[in-house]
């Protein structure tokens, strides 16, 4: 299995440069003959969260394209289901990144979140100081 830049995934996503979306399409369609999928970390979705935003994509635009992604089943996602539920969470309150960082905490054994942002303070996971 091939891991993806987040460069990468954004041709894929945006189409904004025919020469190196068609690379990137064709190295999908090369891990689909070979049955195998596209790795994608969390640092990588993170990233591209933010260069979409650079896009003028709105925050619901840019979590449906990241929410897109999770259900391709050409993509493996780390920590996949933990990220989708950041999306949801990011939907109601906070920014994806602070989901994903409460969540991987809570996964890894840490206990809250601690932060200052005042928009997550409803939910579990973190501690507003």
């Amino acid at each position: 299995m091939k891991a993806w830049d987040t460069n990468v995934l954004i041709r894929h996503l945006t189409e904004d440069d025919p020469k190196q979306l068609a690379i990137a399409r064709a190295e999908l369609a090369k891990a689909e003959r070979r049955n195998q999928g596209i790795w994608l970390s969390l640092v990588t979705m993170i990233e591209t969260a933010w260069v979409l935003s650079a896009y003028d994509l709105s925050k619901a635009q840019t979590l449906k394209a990241l929410e897109a992604v999770t259900k391709d089943t050409r993509f493996h996602i780390e920590h996949g289901s933990l990220f989708s539920e950041a999306i949801q969470r990011s939907r109601k309150k906070g920014d994806l990144p602070e989901h994903v960082t409460s969540l991987v905490a809570k996964k890894s054994g840490a206990g809250k979140t601690q932060t200052f942002d005042q928009a997550v303070k409803s939910f579990a996971e973190f501690e507003l100081l």
